[in-house]
């Protein structure tokens, strides 16, 4: 519950990361004769993905990064059920880059979460997993088992979720009191302004 008080070396810092990020030699431009990479998390918090393409040097570049927080409801999904898992992986390749993926003719998928590997062939699942699983079922890739510690590049993505309501709070301000006429019309008196200061 501490205040953070963001100051000017808080900026540089960030301008730092940010243009780490945007660097040619960690952001590419897609070959679409070449295959996708795709790692995924989920945690309690929020959902994180990273699409990579291996380059002639034979390393790895980001085309594109994705993440985003929980709603409410799958919020209360259990983190050990793998629901939000396979939730991870179904936003990853249906929404977030289905324009990358969806004519690819193959791609590989890395995941924390080892029985994710076999969810594609099991017949023991609820209804929203069947419904999860027919949406990939339009695309061609396999699933792979990459250890958690291993697997950081989309982790730090899914736990660094914004709670949009109190930050909208923290970023505005209300003034009392502002006396204001306009063209259309004239009329004077007391409004209550909201201004951002974010």
């Amino acid at each position: 519950n501490t205040k953070i008080i963001w100051k000017q070396e808080h900026r540089i810092l960030l301008a730092m990361i940010v243009d780490c990020l945007v660097k040619p030699n960690v952001m590419v431009f897609p070959k679409y004769d070449q295959p996708y990479i795709l790692h995924t998390d989920a945690s309690q918090d929020g959902l994180g993905a990273i699409l990579y393409q291996r380059q002639e040097d034979g390393k790895l570049g980001v085309i594109a990064y994705g993440s985003r927080t929980l709603s409410p409801a799958e919020k209360n999904y259990h983190l050990h059920s793998g629901k939000l898992e396979l939730l991870a992986l179904k936003w990853a390749v249906c929404d977030r880059f289905r324009d990358y993926l969806y004519y690819a003719s193959h791609f590989d998928v890395y995941t924390d979460n080892n029985p994710l590997t076999y969810i594609l062939t099991t017949a023991r699942l609820d209804a929203t997993r069947h419904r999860w699983v027919s949406e990939l079922a339009d695309f061609n890739f396999s699933i792979h088992y990459k250890p958690g510690r291993l697997n950081t590049d989309a982790d730090v993505l899914s736990r660094m979720p914004i709670d949009i309501e109190s930050y909208m709070e923290d970023c505005t301000e209300e003034f009392q009191g502002i006396e204001t006429s306009f063209q259309a019309a004239s009329t004077e008196g007391d409004l209550t302004v909201t201004m951002s200061k974010c």
